[in-house]
Order: structure tokens, then C-alpha cells, then sequence
């Protein structure tokens, strides 16, 4: 389990035991620090108690500013933007998921540059945005590597490029006491980035060479009791899919799934992202070679036809524990709220593969997933 720094477009990454250590060499001239994190995973993975240790070290003040939920809404990053603003902090640091991160990076961003979380999602830019520290505690989000941040505004998630995190760090340890359910949801999200990335028409070969390796990760190590290596190998995984993500964003399952959580926020990401996802592999199958060779590296057996695809994708779900239903959370009375924010706001997202994707294969996939 080696440790090791990478540079990613505007980030510079710390992976390993101990990454969070690497903090106190980018924090010499901050005298104030607004940590942005939730109520429970900053403290029970024990990374907030590290961070605060090592800002008493070095004499920095700090304010911890923890409301940050799942499916965060545009009024929380308001919220974090303005204690940043009335602390008069030099950086924010944000422990989490993507969630978290995905909220400071918008509020870095409203913190230099003003205005409010809803006209960013609306197509505002940032001319100016406080310096983001980003210590990641799930093996899913991506968002430690990549520009994307996803936030809620009236039942609606929307998806934008906003800016990518300074440093980030990415330390197992802190992934140890994730909750099984919470292992499985941010890994499946993490799969999700790696196959939307290689199925989309602006996949590479550079991209491919990133998701295969995460698919083959990822098949050997979930199914596996959890301990730290496995943690470390997922994490690995999760990165790399997050790179790769950047390169090639997502596409069907993504813009489903923001619809799904957007209108029952209790649905967490990766949860719906496996809820829909063996239908709508079906589809996206049809039309993708890249698709079995991914499928392939997940469960080491090739996969031929659409509907072996979606099966082996179910088995897989089935083996690592994930038994639950669409139904757990929305009914047919939402579907056409669906398709309405999905053919309306999250349309972009469907012009990002090679195939139409009509709202009859929406109401399959839905349908299928119940």
C-alpha cells in the first residue's frame, strides 16, 4: 500500500496512510479556516479530529461549519459561502464525500466571486475562488480529482464544472468505518463514472485504460470483507474512475439517477445508481462495444448479448449484498417527473452518447427497476 502524489489538471493529490499529514506544508501563510463537513463521517472516521489537531499545531483559528447533507440543495452552499465570508477564512477545507466537496467548491467560488449557488448552476463563472483543500472519505465520489460539483435546487440536481479542488488528500483509513450499505452505494458510484466514461462518444484510449483498471479492481475487492487494503485498493479505484470521469463525463444512468434523488433526496446516490443501472446497462449494451470489454473486467467472463449484460450486472449486485428495489423509494405516480426533468434540464447529459435515448426506454428502465 504504497503512498504517492499525483497532479491532475488543477490538483495536487496526496494518496496514502497518513495523506492528511501533507496538509500542514500548504497552510503556512492561512491564519483562519472554515472546515466544511457533515454531523457524523468527519467525526467518526476520526479525519476532523486529525485536521483540527494539526491546525492547533500551527495556531490557526478555525470554524467548523457542518450542515452539509446528502444531495446538498443551493441554500446550503449560500449557507457555507456566507460563514466562509464573515470568518474572513484564507482557505476551506472540506471533509466528506462528494457531497461535501461538491458544496465548497461552489462556495469557494461565491466566497471571492459573490452571488448565489442557483445563478452557478444557471451558467454563472467564477472569476476568483478561495484556495480548497479536499480530504475525501468515500471510495466513490471522484470529486476529490475532478471539476464537477453536483447541487440541488427545487427537486431539481444539476450537474456543472465549476473548478477543481488544490490539494486533496485520500487516506483508506478514513473509508474504515463507512457503514457496508455506504461501501457498496460510493463503489457502485464509482463503477458508474468508470462505464458512463468509457460509453460515451468522448472516451479515449486513455480513459478506457483508466476504467478497465477500476472495473478489475473493483470485482475483486467489494465482494471482499472490508479491511484496510481492500479500503486502499477501492480508493485507487474511485480515483482513477474520477479522472476518467473528467476526461468523459456521465451520461443515461447519471441524468436518471439526479432525477430520481432530486425529487426523494432520502434516495443516496450510489443507491439509485444501482437501482436503475443493470436495465439501463441493457440499453446502453446495444449500442456500445465498450460496454462487454467493461463488464468483462468487472466479473472476469465475457458478456455477449444485452440481456446477459444486464443480467451478470444483477448477479454482481446480488453478490455483494445490494437487494434493494426502486419502489423502496419513488412509484410510478413519479415517473413523470421524471421524464420531465430528465428531457428538460438534464438533457445535456443524454447528447453525450452515441445513441437516441428516447423516453421509451426511459420508462423501461424505470419500469424494470421497480
Amino acid at each position: 500500500m504504497k503512498s504517492f502524489e499525483l497532479r491532475y489538471a488543477y490538483t495536487h493529490l496526496y494518496f496514502g496512510l497518513n495523506a492528511v499529514e501533507k496538509i500542514r506544508n500548504h497552510l503556512n501563510s492561512v491564519e483562519r479556516v472554515t472546515i466544511a463537513t457533515g454531523k457524523q463521517s468527519a467525526r467518526v472516521s476520526g479525519a476532523l479530529k486529525d485536521v483540527e489537531t494539526i491546525l492547533r499545531d500551527l495556531e490557526i483559528e478555525y470554524e467548523v461549519f457542518d450542515k452539509i447533507k446528502a444531495n446538498p440543495t443551493v441554500e446550503i452552499a449560500d449557507d457555507l459561502a456566507k460563514v466562509v465570508w464573515e470568518n474572513g477564512s484564507d482557505c476551506i477545507i472540506a471533509i466528506g464525500g462528494g457531497s461535501v466537496i461538491d458544496t465548497a467548491k461552489v462556495s469557494s467560488c461565491i466566497a471571492l466571486s459573490g452571488g448565489k449557488a442557483e445563478e452557478y448552476l444557471k451558467g454563472r463563472k467564477a472569476k476568483r475562488y478561495l484556495p480548497l483543500l479536499a480530504i475525501n472519505l468515500t471510495h466513490g465520489t471522484g470529486s476529490e480529482i475532478d471539476k464537477f460539483a453536483v447541487l440541488t435546487h427545487e427537486r431539481e440536481k444539476i450537474g456543472i464544472s465549476i473548478r477543481y479542488p488544490d490539494f486533496s488528500f485520500d487516506d483508506p483509513k478514513y473509508t474504515l468505518t463507512l457503514p457496508k450499505e455506504q461501501s457498496i452505494y460510493t463503489t457502485i458510484d464509482a463503477f458508474f463514472h468508470a462505464y458512463e466514461a468509457v460509453t460515451a462518444k468522448t472516451t479515449n484510449p486513455f480513459v478506457e485504460t483508466l476504467v478497465f483498471e477500476c472495473a478489475r479492481i473493483i470485482g475483486e475487492n467489494l465482494p471482499k470483507e472490508q479491511k484496510l487494503e481492500e479500503k486502499y485498493n477501492l480508493l485507487y479505484a474511485s480515483m482513477i474512475a474520477g479522472i476518467a470521469l473528467d476526461m468523459s463525463p456521465a451520461h443515461i444512468v447519471h441524468a436518471i439517477e439526479h432525477a430520481l434523488s432530486g425529487i426523494n433526496p432520502k434516495l443516496a446516490h450510489g443507491c439509485g445508481l444501482a437501482l436503475i443501472g443493470p436495465r439501463a446497462i441493457y440499453w446502453i449494451h446495444k449500442h456500445s462495444e465498450n460496454s462487454a470489454k467493461i463488464l468483462r473486467c468487472l466479473v472476469g467472463r465475457d458478456v455477449s448479448s444485452a440481456e446477459e449484460a444486464e443480467k451478470i450486472f444483477r448477479e454482481f449486485l446480488n453478490s455483494i449484498g445490494f437487494n434493494e428495489r426502486l419502489s423502496d423509494y419513488i412509484g410510478r405516480d413519479d415517473f413523470k417527473d421524471v421524464e420531465k426533468i430528465v428531457f428538460g434540464p438534464l438533457k445535456y447529459l443524454l447528447n453525450r452518447i452515441d445513441f437516441e435515448f428516447t423516453r421509451e426506454m426511459l420508462y423501461d428502465i424505470l419500469e424494470r427497476s421497480l
